[in-house]
């Protein structure tokens, strides 16, 4: 399913879905809603920079660094979103 996004709405695309990603990923893994402790997210370059209120979860997020990058990946392959070269960090 290719869609037509604008510049704006393909970064807020990107950014919803690496929130999605996270909140899903420990909803399933650790069944724990983190949604409270996500901050902001910003797209910087070639960074996505993931912002959490909690030394806690982003140590976590930190350690399941990996996996949370495949369910991102997988998001945006589905609707055929070209592919970026990024790097993700959780502070």
């Amino acid at each position: 399913m290719k869609l037509s996004l604008s510049q704006d709405k393909r970064k807020l695309f990107i950014k919803t879905s690496l929130r999605n990603s996270c909140i899903e990923f420990f909803k399933q893994k650790k069944d724990i809603d983190i949604t409270s402790y996500l901050v902001s997210i910003n797209i910087k370059w070639r960074e996505i920079i993931l912002k959490s209120s909690s030394p806690i979860i982003k140590s976590e997020l930190n350690n399941y660094k990996q996996e949370v990058s495949n369910l991102f990946l997988s998001k945006i392959e589905k609707i055929e979103l070209k592919s970026y070269d990024f790097d993700i960090k959780f502070i």
